[in-house]
């Protein structure tokens, strides 16, 4: 399998890389430069959204803040997949997509 990298303009610094998937993929952002960024790449994906205080979570470096907000966002969704699994019989391998950006 290939690995497709994608720049963001926005953010020179970042790169992504995606490899075509069967699974399930989330993106866990209601962001539509994120919905912008895997839709031009060509993926299918469900959004859904945490319910965090993001303000609540501090770091000194933004580095770090962004990484402790995009962990607590994928911890988020997790738990709502977790619940919504346990009710379901056939789970998909799901992928799933957190970030944050700070200015």
């Amino acid at each position: 399998m290939k690995a497709k990298q994608f720049f963001n303009e926005s953010c020179p610094d970042t790169r992504v890389y995606m490899i075509k998937t069967s699974e399930t993929i989330i993106l866990g952002s209601a962001s539509v430069a994120r919905r912008k960024i895997l839709a031009e790449m060509g993926y299918e994906f469900t959004v859904m959204t945490a319910d965090i205080d993001e303000k609540g979570i501090r770091r000194e470096k933004p580095e770090e803040l962004v990484m402790a907000i995009a962990q607590a966002k994928a911890d988020a969704i997790i738990s709502k997949l977790e619940t919504m699994v346990n009710q379901e019989k056939d789970a998909e391998p799901t992928i799933l997509v957190a970030a944050d950006t700070v200015h």
